[in-house]
């Protein structure tokens, strides 16, 4: 993973922040060069986006996010998951 910008986290707040990153995997088995993982698609987006900075794109990029809320001695669940006390998915 490659950091390619951050923001304050409006959920924690204070000094905490959000990085977003880039995925990679090495090349070959020399693990002397990386490529974009096959799900990294902002790679090949910043290329185009990047090739006429004087416009402005009229579509985004899909990111998902996980939002860790409820912990227990054995899980972390995600924020909003509808366990209902039960403790399996």
């Amino acid at each position: 993973m490659k950091p390619v910008s951050f923001f304050r986290d409006p959920f924690r707040k204070g000094q905490h922040i959000i990085v977003m990153t880039e995925t990679y995997k090495w090349k070959d088995a020399t693990c002397q060069e990386l490529e974009p993982a096959n799900t990294n698609f902002r790679t090949h987006a910043k290329k185009i986006f990047d090739a006429s900075l004087d416009e402005e794109p009229w579509f985004g990029i899909e990111q998902e996010y996980t939002l860790v809320g409820t912990k227990t001695k054995f899980t972390t669940w995600p924020l909003g998951w509808p366990h209902d006390g039960y403790p399996g998915p």
